[in-house]
């Protein structure tokens, strides 16, 4: 039995993914995920309260990433005395980076840019002041100090970032790994000079 509710919690799931992607969160209705979803709308919510609760079940995935790398960096798991600006750590954050982004490109679009009047609308604000506290005590380890405004247009800068290629639904990888490359390098020679002064 659990397996079967586990089945059409899943159906529901990834109905409403498809039609989130495809319409916006608004503009999909209850009915719809139902009618594409194959689950009697009555029966959705003995799994769902809302729509709301479905955009956080299709978003789950992409939330608990974000979560563990914030977590990882939170617990001191990345704790140096000195930053690492190697080109080889270059390449290994371009990486990790396209491979999140690629993996989540419809997640984020719809976390970033259609999640207005749910529980989840604040997610941009509540994650730049998580980077601003984290990279606060991050140079803290290091020595370091730096405007706090700094660190908010930093972290704002790369969500902006992240923002405009998932909205950008015909840019290659190619395009993006070059222009992801060239800001790590952009932002790192910043961080290089900031750590001398």
């Amino acid at each position: 039995m659990k397996t079967l509710k586990e089945d059409v919690r899943s159906r529901i799931v990834m109905a409403a993914r498809s039609e989130f992607v495809k319409c916006g969160y608004r503009k999909t209705s209850m009915r719809t995920i139902s009618a594409k979803s194959g689950v009697v709308l009555g029966n959705i919510y003995n799994y769902f309260k809302t729509k709301d609760d479905i955009l956080c079940a299709v978003l789950h995935p992409l939330l608990s990433a974000i979560g563990e790398r914030m977590a990882s960096y939170s617990k001191g798991e990345h704790e140096e005395t000195h930053l690492d600006f190697s080109p080889q750590r270059q390449k290994d954050f371009l990486k990790e980076m396209l491979r999140f982004i690629f993996l989540y490109k419809e997640e984020l679009r719809l976390l970033l840019f259609e999640s207005q009047g749910t529980s989840l609308e604040n997610f941009r604000e509540n994650f730049i002041d998580a980077q601003v506290a984290i990279s606060k005590t991050y140079m803290e380890q290091v020595g370091t100090r730096v405007s706090p405004l700094f660190f908010r247009i930093n972290a704002s800068t790369w969500v902006t970032i992240i923002g405009e290629i998932v909205m950008t639904p015909d840019l290659r990888k190619e395009e993006v790994r070059q222009a992801l490359g060239e800001y790590i390098c952009y932002n790192t020679a910043g961080w290089q000079e900031l750590i001398k002064q």
